[in-house]
């Protein structure tokens, strides 16, 4: 049975390197930021201003900042034996959360703002969350295990820590991840032997819409299900398929499954990671078999399947060993995390140039709907940073940015009803419905 991945923490220590490998083939430049100095690796990456990208990492339970130019501040430490149960999340407040625990001990939720020394840590709860990403209502989401009986959940956790479940499951499903989608349901994947993708409604009704095969192994809460611009859900399943080396496959959000990609059977394959960029394009990591001679590799994947090699970690001596975490950033590159490799194996932060543009925002959701001048309106949806607002076409007075994928903006003097505007460097969007200006 799969359970999530709990690393174990790193001491502290970065360094810049001044270190750039280019692949001809792929016309890729991948760049090492920082190496890290022990066994535990960093997990889990965000970029929560432009330039300013945020992680956890494994053994001494940490959360730091660092910019691409490998500068790093240290926000919060846990002492050791603690343990993170996830990736950092942002959220509206401006602040950035994740979960720590202690042998068998109650999770603890907590949050860091921008600075050293602004750790806030919330009471302990009956069930430990592992948080996957924002909400538009403020609130985050994630799956949860219940301490004692073990239950399993979706779950909802609000900002001072609460965990409120919206679905448990049966006994002996174990939760992996999951994902809120435009049609306002939830999308994960759960295991009790042979995975499933499943559904689950804000009322708690749950449907299967997807069983894998046996021998499929499905990725934990660093690798939620992704919904591409496109409004389908893609994935990957760690191992599976012909070759039993993992696959890339697309799900409607009706449950019509189509496989992708099936890995070869080499030691290279297995893959751990999936975003969409800015192109349209899917960008992954494998994760390799290292003790058997392997590696892992970055690569680029269409929609429609076809699969392009973008750098090999193997091409730089101690390049980094995924499991990996990903995010494009808001300058249009690729950001990631690799758990090991580097001069003493303790982890890698590093970026990839491609040439992609800059990501185009998206608003997908805003609250409230209605209000006076001076009313402020959250915004929520992606590549949201350095954005500016406009109320059916009037500016608003104040605008301001928590992580890419929320916006506080003020109803400005004058604003009449109509929708709502956000521009960013890499463009426009407005939204689909009216704010009504009372």
């Amino acid at each position: 049975m799969i359970v999530h991945y709990l690393h174990k923490t790193v001491s502290l220590g970065l360094c810049a390197i001044a270190l750039t490998v280019a692949s001809a083939a792929a016309q890729t430049a991948f760049h090492v930021i920082a190496y890290r100095d022990r066994l535990g690796g960093p997990g889990g990456i965000v970029e929560g201003s432009p330039s300013l990208l945020y992680f956890a990492t494994g053994t001494d339970s940490a959360i730091l900042s660092i910019t691409p130019q490998g500068t790093e501040t240290v926000l919060t430490t846990f002492p050791s034996g603690y343990q993170m149960l996830g990736p950092v999340v942002s959220a509206p407040n401006g602040r950035f959360y994740d979960v720590v625990a202690v042998g068998a001990n109650p999770a603890n939720v907590f949050s860091v703002g921008g600075a050293a020394g602004s750790r806030q840590l919330y009471a302990s709860q009956s069930s430990a969350p592992f948080l996957t990403q924002n909400l538009p209502d403020g609130n985050l989401l994630g799956t949860a295990v219940g301490i004692g009986d073990n239950p399993w959940y979706v779950a909802s956790v609000g900002l001072k820590g609460a965990v409120t479940p919206i679905y448990q499951f049966p006994a002996g499903d174990v939760a992996l991840t999951v994902t809120y989608a435009s049609d306002g349901n939830y999308y994960g994947l759960a295991e009790n032997g042979p995975g499933y993708l499943f559904r689950v409604t804000p009322s708690g009704v749950l449907t299967k819409l997807v069983s894998f095969p046996s021998g499929s192994v499905l990725p934990n809460s660093y690798t939620p299900l992704l919904q591409a611009s496109d409004g389908n859900l893609y994935g990957v399943t760690n191992f599976g398929g012909t070759n039993s080396a993992g696959t890339v496959y697309k799900v409607t959000l009706s449950g019509q499954y189509t496989l992708l990609y099936t890995f070869p059977n080499d030691q290279n394959s297995f893959p751990s990671a999936l975003i969409e960029g800015s192109d349209g394009n899917l960008y992954g990591a494998t994760l390799g078999h290292i003790t058997g001679g392997g590696h892992s590799e970055l690569f680029r994947i269409t929609k429609s399947g076809q699969y392009t090699l973008l750098f090999a970690m193997s091409n730089i001596t101690a390049a980094g060993a995924c499991q990996c975490s990903l995010v494009q950033g808001s300058d249009g590159n690729i950001y990631g995390t690799a758990i090991s490799g580097g001069p003493n194996n303790g982890g890698v932060i590093f970026e990839l140039e491609l040439g992609l543009p800059i990501p185009a925002p998206a608003a997908q959701r805003f609250s409230p709907g209605s209000g006076a001048a001076g009313t402020q309106v959250l915004l929520w949806g992606s590549n949201l940073l350095s954005a500016s607002v406009q109320f059916n076409g009037v500016a608003a007075t104040t605008v301001s940015n928590s992580g890419s994928n929320y916006i506080l903006a003020t109803v400005p003097t004058g604003a009449t009803t109509g929708p709502i505007t956000i521009t960013t460097p890499g463009g426009t969007v407005t939204t689909k419905e009216n704010f009504t200006v009372e």
